[in-house]
């Protein structure tokens, strides 16, 4: 077609994305940054306002921590958001200045921790008095909740039979969105739910709304169709429209198959060795990369649920995914594992192509980040999946119920009324 010979079609670099220039950040200390003032935001607001926004009675109960008990309002949630100046802000316009970040990633690893009411600077930490003078939410409660609710979304999206690429996607989606919001005053479960919802999309294997609310439903956690389609479009303002997203899966997936080509090559023949009496002298086999392939795929399960992707470029998650599935495959002792110098590959791929110090710079922040990706099987780094201390949990989820915005106030009352109706037909 004459028309066709008149499109220029480029394919975008990691590098120009805004997932690089705007939404990585430079460190812990910023992401915790980040944090602080949203949750100040909403604490400033609930400290001061009167009886503008519906919540529900101090009296309301706690219970167990699970997807419908942290949040059991959470149908409602959105429909009074109508009716409340809950603000969805943007993350640009309250970002600020980001930092400059250092070539090494120094200090991305930060222990800086997350302000406590302790600190002279914190400002309020109570409702106000109309509103029953409740503890607020801290920083680090928040950061639980989140927590919490992001490791569920690929349960979520498993139920709608959909990739791990779409609960990637929807994971990195629900944590931006919570970088300049609180939980305090938008449902983090209706929320989780619009991510996954429109992750679909961005991934273009939409699945319809009603299927969704169904797979709430499977979770013990229904959220009705009209909640979750008007909170999409409150997401969408939260995350500045943005639904550029890039997960480590390729990355994975495309090294593994360059490395198959790769290590047959007089360049990258050293770099594989074999377990077994014939291994030194055995070729690459296609198969042979499948359990690293598979073990660094399960390793990204992990990363994708936890504050990692906003700290990290997808492509240096794949290589540490890699490395560390390596280093499991080779020290299993099976005798058909084979071991591969991934930091070789990577000095060897790009030699002559790449200058040296740029090389080293990567294998630095990949060191530290395979690092990083070990300890999250601790719960460290926001990873829900592992370690989760659902008693601490039950005592927040006590808290944000007499403190959020959000809710059906009158849910308790209308379970009190009927219950005392029965007491009185009987």
């Amino acid at each position: 077609q004459p028309w066709r010979s008149k499109i220029a079609v480029r394919t975008m670099h990691y590098e120009e994305s805004s997932q690089a220039t705007k939404w990585q950040l430079s460190s812990q200390a910023e992401l915790n940054s980040l944090r602080e003032r949203s949750n100040r935001r909403a604490r400033e607001v609930l400290s001061t306002c009167g009886d503008n926004f519906e919540s529900v009675p101090a009296d309301a109960g706690g219970g167990d921590v699970k997807m419908e008990d942290v949040s059991k309002e959470g149908g409602d949630s959105q429909k009074n958001m109508t009716n409340n100046p809950c603000e969805v802000y943007g993350f640009a316009e309250t970002r600020g200045d980001p930092p400059k970040a250092t070539d090494l990633g120094d200090d991305i690893i930060d222990s800086q921790q997350l302000m406590q009411e302790s600190d002279p600077n914190y400002g309020p930490n109570r409702t106000s008095k109309t509103r029953g003078n409740h503890p607020l939410l801290t920083p680090g409660d928040e950061s639980a909740f989140v927590t919490f609710y992001c490791s569920k979304i690929p349960s979520l999206i498993a139920i709608c039979r959909r990739s791990a690429k779409v609960a990637a996607t929807a994971c990195l989606l629900f944590r931006r969105f919570y970088l300049s919001n609180s939980v305090m005053m938008h449902d983090p479960k209706t929320m989780l739910a619009a991510a996954a919802f429109l992750a679909t999309k961005v991934e273009d294997c939409s699945v319809t709304v009603r299927c969704l609310e169904k797979g709430t439903k499977e979770m013990s956690a229904p959220v009705l169709m009209n909640d979750i389609l008007d909170a999409e479009v409150k997401f969408i303002k939260g995350i500045d429209f943005d639904l550029l997203v890039f997960s480590p899966y390729k990355t994975v997936l495309a090294c593994t198959e360059d490395l198959r080509t790769f290590l047959k090559s007089d360049k990258g023949r050293g770099l594989i060795t074999f377990s077994g009496q014939d291994g030194e002298d055995r070729q690459l086999a296609g198969e042979d990369l499948r359990p690293i392939h598979d073990a660094a795929m399960e390793i990204c399960d992990d990363v994708i649920v936890s504050d990692i992707p906003l700290l990290f470029a997808p492509g240096e998650v794949g290589l540490a995914a890699l490395m560390i599935a390596n280093e499991c495959v080779s020290g299993s002792g099976d005798e058909a594992s084979s071991s591969v110098d991934i930091m070789g590959y990577v000095r060897s791929r790009f030699q002559g192509t790449v200058d040296a110090a740029s090389v080293d710079a990567v294998t630095c922040r990949v060191s530290k980040l395979s690092e990083m990706i070990r300890e999250l099987k601790e719960g460290k780094y926001g990873c829900g999946n592992y370690k989760v201390d659902m008693d601490t949990l039950k005592g927040l989820n006590k808290k944000l119920k007499k403190c959020r915005a959000w809710g059906s106030p009158d849910k308790n009352e209308s379970k009190k009324k009927k219950k005392k109706r029965k007491t009185e037909d009987s």
